[in-house]
């Protein structure tokens, strides 16, 4: 089984990325291939002397992108790399491990037996993390296996037409708002939904992963991928099975983002361009130890000394501790639990 990692401008949490699949992923025979779209090549250097068995594959905007990125600057515009993406899991194993630069591994995982148990039961997609939020792992009924928790998915609506004009495109004249005033289209019944689809953090059957992404137009809408897996739960021609671990073996970083998309939102102010380039560079340089702390996220100890070591003092760490709790304050206001 294959492990893609997708990869962005973030060195010092792909490096502890890496060491947790190392640590905790047994039995493993198949490739690590870090699916990059800019980080510095530099950074990506290092990794490869870290991890000299892993593939790097390139996104077709990475040369223009660290160009910028490696200054400190926003990319002037932000293609998203489907291609790379969708092609990578084209060549990939017939399940593989979809996780990205600020997630780790917790735990052990073997993967040959992992596997099988993925074949017998004909599974999509299997949750390796959720956040400690059930409201998108949310079934019916649940079967328990040696490793996998086989769920039948609750959803609101498995009619793709429904799902169409309550939840997704239909918007004329008002009436997705009224839906929503009459407590058809709720938060929670738009979350149960992501029990069949995951953007990462997952384990996917090959063909599955490829079919959410058909008409994506060169966009992520999560929607549309949502939409795609309603359809093809609907049909049912494959028969899949949808399941989860039976405990999160992974978990996700909430120091960081990858791009500026919080930045008006959250008190602080703080540009996420120039954070990675301070983090990776004090990283580079040895100064930034992002494995010390596991299995917990990077101590914010160690992020204070990295920024009041940037002679520049481009940011003040009680603007970006401000940064830090509102990210996280988005998942937990959706119910996820945050150690």
């Amino acid at each position: 089984m294959d492990i893609l990692i997708k990869s962005f401008n973030r060195a010092y949490y792909l490096d502890r990325c890496l060491y947790s699949i190392i640590k905790y992923v047994k039995n493993f025979n198949g490739k690590i291939i870090v699916l990059d779209d800019g980080t510095p090549q530099i950074f990506l250097k290092k990794i490869k002397e870290k991890y000299p068995n892993i593939i790097i594959e390139k996104s077709e905007f990475y040369e223009k992108k660290q160009a910028l990125t490696s200054k400190g600057f926003k990319p002037i515009s932000y293609e998203i790399p489907i291609k790379l993406w969708v092609d990578a899991a084209k060549k990939a194993s017939d399940y593989f491990i979809l996780i990205e630069d600020d997630t780790w591994f917790i735990e052990d995982i073997d993967i040959e037996d992992v596997e099988k148990e993925l074949i017998e039961n004909n599974v999509a997609l299997s949750k390796l993390y959720w956040i400690g939020n059930p409201k998108i792992n949310l079934s019916k009924k649940a079967v328990s296996k040696r490793n996998l928790v086989l769920i039948s998915p609750k959803l609101f609506t498995k009619i793709p037409v429904l799902y169409n004009f309550i939840f997704y495109k239909f918007t004329k004249f008002k009436i997705r708002r009224i839906l929503q005033i009459l407590r058809i289209n709720t938060f929670d019944r738009q979350l149960a939904y992501y029990t069949i689809y995951a953007v990462a953090g997952v384990i996917f059957k090959r063909d599955y992963f490829i079919k959410l992404w058909k008409n994506h137009q060169n966009s992520i809408d999560e929607n549309l991928q949502k939409y795609n897996a309603v359809k093809i739960f609907f049909k049912r021609k494959e028969k899949y099975t949808y399941a989860h671990h039976k405990k999160e073996i992974l978990k996700t970083g909430f120091i960081s983002s990858a791009t500026n998309q919080y930045k008006e939102h959250y008190k602080g102010n703080v540009d996420m361009f120039i954070f990675n380039k301070i983090l990776n560079q004090a990283w580079l340089e040895g100064s930034f130890n992002t494995i010390k702390s596991l299995p917990n996220d990077l101590d914010s100890k160690d992020i204070f000394e990295a920024l009041e070591a940037d002679k520049y003092k481009t940011i003040l760490y009680k603007n970006w501790l401000s940064w830090s709790n509102n990210f996280k304050k988005q998942y937990l206001d959706k119910g996820c639990v945050i150690d």
